[in-house]
């Protein structure tokens, strides 16, 4: 990925992110019977957002030719391991990753839990990424 395709994206996950924090923020209309669209709309943000940052993760991994990840939620450490991602923030990010598979049947008090807990680190993410891909332009 280059980095105007990366600040496109960058720019559409970011709104995704501040969408997702104002629905978190409003957490007692998403187990309402007129809250279910947009808890369903969360679900798929967050869905999104936690794959894209995955994928833009393996695309550093291979690019750098870095070790090869045991699974979705080692990404993540490898990407600290070697400086692209803050450490502090795989914590947050692994437990996204692994809930990733089930998230179509979590309840929405687990649903506002688990974007709760990850989603600061999520947005920490993508801003590591970001740096990645603005010294990437600046060292052409």
């Amino acid at each position: 990925m280059d980095a105007g395709n990366f600040n496109s994206l960058h720019e559409n996950l970011a709104k995704n992110i501040e969408e997702i924090k104002y629905n978190i923020r409003h957490s007692e209309t998403l187990g309402s019977p007129d809250g279910v669209t947009m808890l369903e709309r969360t679900k798929y943000l967050f869905y999104s957002l936690i794959k894209s940052l995955i994928d833009i993760g393996q695309g550093i991994i291979v690019e750098k030719d870095f070790r090869i990840p045991l699974n979705r939620a080692d990404i993540f450490i490898s990407l600290a391991e070697h400086g692209i991602i803050m450490p502090s923030v795989v914590p947050g990010v692994k437990k996204a990753v692994i809930a990733l598979p089930k998230i179509s049947s979590h309840g929405v008090s687990e649903i506002v839990l688990l974007v709760s807990e990850s989603i600061a680190d999520l947005h920490k993410c993508l801003d590591s990424f970001a740096v990645y891909f603005q010294l990437k332009e600046k060292e052409k």
